[in-house]
């Protein structure tokens, strides 16, 4: 390391000297730095526009669902009786409601007097509609209360909504505990397991049993009861799905009721609407950049430079210097091109040819929003209306692996997309990759290491001034000694 010496002897204030002569030789580091600024700005433009990508690709895997254009909209002629809900392949239909499903009840006798005991409770419990029984134990023990009790049976597999209350018998207040299953339906049943079980059951929480000691029901469980298009059937559920139609019960009705399944053609068209709109957002922003305009006089400012300025003046400096880094890509105006052909190509299915423009949606006659899609709603909505199979022929016909022609929109779009993000990531890469890996990140790696290097002999040429001024430091230092040396001498 070089001793410095600064001005000591001459007054001069070497290390602004040795600063501005440094200014003239940090230029070519400078101009490295920006050219490093340029190549992450244009990286990070190119990484911007990928992540578009990514979102049509997610929006386009949505958009491929069957669902998507056979979504259905139920009508019920009595919502205060039954509402429904229904799939692609759903059909109107009536309904008459006989019976709601209701669940089975069973009330205890006077439990005051629970004393208590350690015991393991064993269950054999069977839901309504079904013929096997399922194992349930419940621990207690001697200190628990009736609230522990309760607390144990509602967090147990027991199948049922535990209370304890207190009701007037005619005389007085007493405890007791209800349960109510937690599921509609006949034929549902809890049997103690053992004798242990049947008798805490009875003795200690009032409950009565049948000879199979299965618990005696205050009120049974009863199935709905239902005639669907003339065909009488029973539910154990107020829930339940009949060809594709899933019904709500919620009243008896003493006439059918219709519910009438349509075409979602609102629903149907809101999703077209949102994916041309991922789609425009990402060709407008394409289409900026390719046609934005480059600022050649606006490089990169050095950190000497950003010093002088306010952050403000900054910010719109490197607004400047960002645009038109991607102006004229042949990567995105292949890409922009390749997404066009994609949309106006027909799309042959069953040997009709179908178009775009058909179904109401046409690119926009404005130079500067070249490939940007317009919808006419009244249009689209008719055809979704008329025929949505053939709707969602012109998106999805095919495969991934069928003929061109025979693509669907979306399939050929997927393709594209994907050609072009890997083509991005050659070029620009992404977070996960390492900067080996991409054009730009090789570029980036070059300049950081010539910065590197020229850093060094820029440390070595500081080095020499500070050793050139040093000596002359000491230099003049004897000469000032010697002086006053003589003067001394003449003076005696």
């Amino acid at each position: 390391m070089v001793m410095r010496i600064s001005g000591l002897a001459t007054g001069m204030d070497i290390d602004d000297i040795v600063s501005k002569l440094m200014k003239t030789e940090r230029v070519p580091l400078d101009k490295l730095a920006q050219k490093k600024q340029l190549l992450e700005w244009q990286r990070d433009s190119y990484r911007d526009v990928n992540k578009k990508v990514k979102e049509l690709q997610d929006s386009i895997y949505s958009m491929l669902r069957p669902s998507t254009y056979g979504a259905k909209k139920v009508t019920s002629s009595d919502e205060s009786a039954v509402t429904a809900t229904a799939t692609t392949s759903s059909a109107s239909s009536t309904i008459k409601i006989n019976r709601l499903a209701t669940a089975a009840t069973y009330k205890s006798a006077d439990i005051s007097g629970y004393t208590g005991s350690d015991q393991t409770l064993t269950f054999n419990v069977t839901a309504p509609g079904e013929s096997t029984a399922k194992a349930v134990n419940i621990t207690v023990a001697s200190t628990d209360t009736l609230d522990n009790i309760v607390s144990k049976i509602n967090t147990s597999g027991l199948g049922v909504t535990a209370i304890k209350d207190k009701i007037f018998n005619g005389t007085e207040y007493v405890e007791t505990i209800a349960f109510t299953s937690k599921t509609t339906g006949a034929g549902g049943s809890i049997q103690a397991g053992d004798a242990a079980t049947a008798n805490f059951m009875t003795s200690q929480l009032g409950f009565a049993l049948d000879a199979d000691n299965k618990m005696v029901a205050s009120q049974t469980g009863q199935n709905a009861e239902v005639v669907i298009n003339g065909l009488q059937m029973e539910k154990t559920s107020n829930n339940f799905t009949v060809n594709n139609v899933t019904y709500s019960l919620k009243n008896t009705t003493s006439t059918a009721v219709s519910i009438d399944v349509s075409t979602d053609v609102d629903g149907v068209y809101n999703k077209i609407k949102e994916f041309v709109t991922k789609y425009n957002d990402l060709v407008d922003t394409v289409t900026g950049k390719l046609q934005e305009k480059k600022h050649r006089d606006f490089q990169p400012l050095t950190a000497e430079q950003k010093e002088s300025m306010k952050e403000k003046e900054i910010e719109l400096w490197e607004e400047k210097a960002k645009s038109g880094l991607l102006r004229n890509d042949s990567i995105l105006s292949s890409g922009t091109n390749k997404m066009r052909t994609d949309f106006y190509s027909n799309v042959s299915v069953n040997g009709e040819s179908l178009q775009l423009t058909q179904f109401g949606i046409n690119t926009s006659k404005l130079y500067n929003q070249r490939g940007h899609l317009e919808i006419d709603e009244e249009k689209l909505k008719a055809k979704i209306q008329e025929d949505p199979e053939k709707v969602a022929s012109l998106f999805t016909a095919g495969t991934s692996t069928s003929n061109y022609d025979d693509k669907g929109i979306l399939w050929r779009l997927q393709s594209s997309l994907t050609d072009t993000k890997k083509l991005i990531e050659e070029k620009a890469g992404n977070t996960l990759m390492p900067n080996t890996q991409s054009s730009i990140g090789k570029n980036i790696r070059h300049v950081e290491s010539d910065m590197s290097s020229l850093q060094n002999r820029l440390t070595k040429i500081e080095n020499r001034y500070y050793t050139k001024f040093t000596a002359m430091e000491k230099a003049i230092q004897k000469m000032n000694e010697r002086s006053a040396y003589l003067s001394q001498l003449l003076g005696q």
